[in-house]
């Protein structure tokens, strides 16, 4: 009967810590009317989000070509945006804030559900792998990685796919390479390369895992369902790679920005403590003391690794009992933590030459490396040490009564030198912090010990459950929420341009300002295209602006800097109407900004004059690169708003006053617009574009191609010669469509191979 009851009892006791976890965690975003909005999902991502639907409905087929940031860049194509990731349909389906909630909310439930999957395949209990899918879902890896939605959708489902790899080392078949296919292929969806370029050390510690036994046919499969992953990605990784190659990441990225965000060595103490570097708190950012670790940022990358003291403990314990069974991912485990020290350790430089490695920043990602292997020898030590022989778990009670023990240790020290020393705040975070230790050790050792008079089923749920007490209490800090309000409704300088109900272009000069840009209530871009207004020269957000845009921007402001009188007709070439700016006079007062007089802190200076989307310019200078260009507005000044400055190696000679000509503009689609040119002549006359240039925008003149020039280092222009003429432009990306072509062709191969065994097994019958 107690196996039948105990049988019955898991299910209802594993959906309810889920849920409790659930609750806790995301309660204000599911019952009081929060939004996430923390790091990059409230200043990228609630933006580029809601643009999923309206493009998608305005462009009427995939939402190749972004016209709302930085005067138009390519949508589907940066992998940034995960357009063809499952999550992202949502958009589509539901209100955005619901299914901007659960881009948060679902992943780290798939990544528990997955990670449980994962730990039967590897022979563990149910229990066990109850602790390992909490200490996995809930833990602080996947919770920081909240606000890194490419890096959290494709690190939730890792253990999906180490399933399938699991499931080809015993029993090779063509299900199963179909199944690591799909997990693959939707990792490669998510477009983050850290993970992707993670998963083969991933892979090789489960296929050298004792329980897998494999022949020469199992290796040929796994390589066949990796092959296979690969190839149904193909959507994202064939235009993604060939959009990185025009954006300044192909030129290499300099140390200063490769080697950002390395982990320091002490935070391996992570795995006893969620508060090693102290605590997250937007509104008292002085608690975070570990900043100088990171450069003096406000705080780390990720927040926290730590996935529970206990689970951290047992993975300690089941590494120097069974070394030999855990040792494929102790090595990876250790690879990971040094790789994830950046330049703080000799491995990571030496990567960085390694192709593929050249693109990834951030090196704290890696420990992804370090935690995944922790959460499955812990798994491991929970079977061994918690539902396993009495002798082993006696081994574990020393250690949790003496990190008990130093607990309290460290929380009286800490208290006695705060009250001698007069300090406060910081010494009374950590005395709490110490307490804390010693509680969860206390905790544990007491249910250890009492556990002895309970069923092992009883025993290993009652741990369960104070995991996800204390992994819930830990992660609670890493996903803040903010009212709706807060990000949907739109900033007051904004408003009147909302309220002119005409296409606009911001030029957002006060992000720019290096005395005043970190304030809150800045809206920085790309917000202000969450309220359908369109941006140019913003900063590149992670770098993946077209590279030409990137060095425009940075050579325009080089040049203004220099000239501040050449801002006003730079910007009326580039078509901008508004401009957002900090009012006169605004300086800092009692940590706040404050106006003299009054009046509004952040506004909107509107363009007395500006050039349309398309016109015909009134001079044309050939000019050689950054340097000609800068050389060439220095000299021109008032002449600037009807010129356009052409590459010598575009065109080689053309006259200075080309021929007058009207344009008239009419926009089908953000991918697709026409002109109506009157050309006067006698000579040819030239329309610039404000529009940033790529090669796929394709031109037909009257039925025939005719070239697009890049213009002002990163717009776009036509040579149009006399007389009327309808011109239609066009954006087309051929690598999206092969890459369409080999996704579906790749998934409908691994369909097959699904149908083809189900044909073989009813015939053979």
């Amino acid at each position: 009967m107690s196996g039948v009851s105990n049988s019955r009892r898991f299910p209802i006791v594993a959906t309810l810590l889920l849920l409790f976890g659930v609750v806790v965690l995301f309660g204000r975003a599911l019952f009081q009317g929060g939004t996430f909005a923390d790091r990059d999902l409230g200043s990228y991502y609630y933006a580029a989000k809601w643009l999923v639907a309206p493009l998608t409905r305005a462009s009427g087929a995939i939402p190749l070509w972004n016209p709302f940031f930085a005067s138009g860049q390519p949508f589907a194509a940066n992998p940034e945006h995960e357009l063809f990731h499952p999550l992202t349909t949502l958009f589509l389906l539901l209100p955005f804030e619901w299914a901007f909630r659960l881009q948060v909310i679902l992943p780290p439930l798939a990544g528990a559900a997955c990670m449980f999957w994962f730990l039967r395949h590897l022979r563990r209990s149910r229990a066990a792998a109850l602790a390992g899918a909490l200490a996995w879902g809930f833990g602080g890896y996947l919770l920081s990685s909240t606000n890194l939605l490419p890096t959290l959708f494709s690190a939730s489902v890792i253990p999906l796919a180490l399933t399938f790899v699991m499931r080809l080392m015993r029993s090779p078949s063509r299900s199963n390479i179909t199944g690591l296919a799909f997990a693959l292929g939707l990792q490669c969806l998510a477009g983050e390369p850290s993970i992707l370029i993670a998963m083969p050390f991933l892979v090789l510690a489960t296929a050298l895992s004792p329980r897998a036994r494999t022949g020469r046919q199992g290796l040929w499969m796994l390589a066949a369902g990796l092959g296979l992953g690969v190839t149904m990605g193909a959507i994202v990784l064939l235009p993604g790679v060939h959009h990185a190659g025009k954006t300044v990441r192909a030129l290499g990225l300099t140390d200063a920005m490769a080697n950002e965000w390395s982990m320091p060595a002490v935070r391996i103490f992570d795995l006893l403590s969620p508060h090693v570097l102290g605590h997250v708190n937007r509104a008292d950012t002085s608690e975070y003391w570990g900043r100088a670790l990171y450069g003096d940022r406000t705080f780390a990358f990720l927040y926290s690794l730590y996935p529970g003291l206990l689970i951290s403990l047992l993975a300690l314990a089941a590494c120097r009992i069974r070394w030999r069974a855990l040792l494929g991912w102790a090595v990876v485990g250790v690879l990971g933590y040094l790789v994830a020290l950046g330049d703080h350790f000799v491995v990571w430089p030496l990567l960085r030459h390694v192709p593929g490695f050249g693109v990834v920043r951030f090196p704290e990602r890696f420990s992804v490396l370090f935690i995944f292997p922790v959460v499955v020898a812990g798994s491991h030590g929970f079977d061994w040490m918690v539902m396993g022989r009495a002798g082993l778990r006696r081994r574990l009670l020393p250690w949790l009564a003496g990190f008990s023990l130093l607990g309290l240790v460290l929380a009286s020290g800490l208290r006695l030198v705060s009250a001698r020393a007069a300090v406060t705040h910081p010494a009374r975070m950590a005395t709490l912090d110490a307490l804390r230790l010693s509680a969860v050790s206390l905790a544990s050792f007491a249910l250890l010990w009492l556990g002895r008079r309970f069923s092992r089923g009883l025993r290993g749920l009652a741990l369960c459950a104070l995991l996800a007490i204390d992994l819930a209490d830990a992660g609670r800090c890493l996903v803040p929420t903010v009212p709706v309000s807060q990000l949907a409704q739109p900033p007051p300088f904004l408003v009147p341009l909302l309220q002119r109900g005409q296409s606009e272009l911001i030029f957002h000069m006060a992000a720019w300002n290096p005395r005043f840009s970190d304030t809150g209530g800045l809206a920085k871009p790309p917000i202000p295209a969450r309220w359908g207004l369109a941006m140019t020269l913003e900063r590149d957000f992670d770098f993946t602006q077209l590279r030409w845009t990137f060095e425009s921007t940075r050579t325009l402001m080089l040049v203004t800097n220099a000239d501040p009188n050449l801002i006003e007709p730079l910007l009326r070439r580039r078509g901008v109407t508004a401009i957002v700016e900090f009012g006169a006079g605004v300086k800092w007062e009692n940590d706040r900004l404050v106006r003299p007089g009054g009046g509004p802190v952040i506004e909107t200076l509107l363009a007395r004059e500006t050039n349309p989307f398309a016109f015909a310019v009134s001079r044309v200078e050939i000019v050689r690169g950054h340097q000609g260009w800068a050389n060439a507005v220095r000299r021109l000044r008032d002449e600037i708003p009807r010129t356009a400055c052409v590459e010598d190696t575009d065109l080689q000679a053309f006259p200075v006053h080309p021929a007058p000509a009207e344009v008239r503009t009419r926009r089908d689609t953000p991918m697709r617009f026409s002109l109506e040119v009157n050309a006067q002549g006698p000579g040819s006359s030239f329309v610039a574009i404000n529009q940033t240039w790529d090669e796929g925008w394709r031109a037909l003149q009257d039925g025939s191609p005719t070239r697009v020039y890049r213009t002002d280092l990163s717009l776009s222009g036509l040579v149009v010669p006399p007389g009327k003429h309808r011109i239609d432009v066009e954006y087309a990306d051929p690598w999206m469509t092969a890459g369409l072509g080999v996704s579906l062709a790749s998934a409908l191969a691994g369909l097959a191979l699904v149908l083809f065994r189900r044909c073989s097994g009813a015939a053979s019958r």
